[in-house]
């Protein structure tokens, strides 16, 4: 059975497309019996099997059927049943990895750059296996930042070391990583029952072992479902509305899974920047 044969069946009305709440892998319901909202805020994530209302936040699937009179037992079997396709293009190992030309060992600037921003060079370079590049055709003056996954180089990203760039982050295309980085969590390979999601590769090196990036504030479903194998999860983002605004929709999506998720707001604007003292604080937080 699919979630569109249940509605039918339910008669639920629904839409998959043509309205500002619709998102590509989503069904949107007209009504969502938390909130009484009646304009299609209530969403089905087709992949994941969870709901999420624009207005109130996420909703376990079981939770939500028993809200529309499902009785408990037919909405067990109706989840065991449902088909779940699945709608990310699966992990594509190519050949080879594709690495920029010009990379070497950390200059003088790269150094300069990180003791700019509190980082021990040495130690960036020993944990995170990162790289310089000097002057080059392309990616001039960044940090090579190598995205590792179970062991492997499968892609990388950038970061510029000048202070007016238009693109601080560059990151490999689809032509030159074997696995799509935003499938990834920067950092995974260092974590084991409780995270800390950040945004970006420096938020990382400054929260240590034990937190993920995503690469920004947007998140995929297939970080989600990486996510997800973690029991503790805490959501740390920059302290700007917008930035805010995406954790608390990636929280109340995580909340539909089993485990704690929280969201926590840092003194500092990010976690790249926040004090030894501040990081320590969320680090024993998370029991990392």
């Amino acid at each position: 059975m699919t979630i569109q044969e249940l509605l039918d069946n339910l008669k639920i009305e629904y839409l998959e497309s043509g309205h500002h709440h619709s998102r590509p892998g989503w069904i949107q319901l007209k009504d969502c019996p938390f909130c009484s909202s009646d304009n299609y805020h209530l969403g089905f994530n087709v992949e994941l099997k969870f709901f999420a209302c624009w207005r109130c936040g996420g909703h376990h699937i079981i939770k939500t059927l028993l809200a529309f009179g499902v009785g408990y037992e037919k909405a067990r079997k109706v989840v065991a049943g449902l088909d779940t396709p699945e709608l990310n293009k699966p992990e594509i190992s190519r050949v080879s990895l594709q690495i920029p030309k010009g990379i070497g060992r950390l200059l003088d600037a790269h150094v300069r750059y990180l003791e700019s921003r509190g980082f021990d060079p040495k130690e960036i370079e020993r944990v995170w296996h990162v790289k310089g590049i000097g002057i080059a055709s392309r990616l001039a003056w960044r940090i090579y930042i190598p995205i590792i996954y179970q062991g492997e180089v499968v892609s990388w990203t950038t970061r510029s070391i000048g202070r007016e760039v238009s693109q601080r982050y560059i990151s490999a295309s689809a032509e030159e990583e074997r696995i799509n980085h935003k499938s990834l969590l920067y950092g995974q390979d260092y974590c084991y029952h409780s995270i800390i999601v950040v945004e970006g590769p420096t938020d990382v090196w400054n929260v240590g072992p034990g937190a993920v990036a995503l690469f920004g504030t947007a998140f995929t479903s297939a970080q989600v479902k990486r996510l997800i194998q973690f029991p503790y999860r805490y959501i740390v983002f920059d302290s700007s509305d917008t930035a805010q605004t995406k954790a608390d929709e990636l929280a109340n999506q995580l909340s539909t899974f089993p485990g704690t998720t929280q969201t926590v707001v840092l003194d500092a604007d990010d976690p790249g920047s926040a004090t030894r003292k501040e990081i320590k604080r969320l680090r024993a937080v998370a029991r990392l």
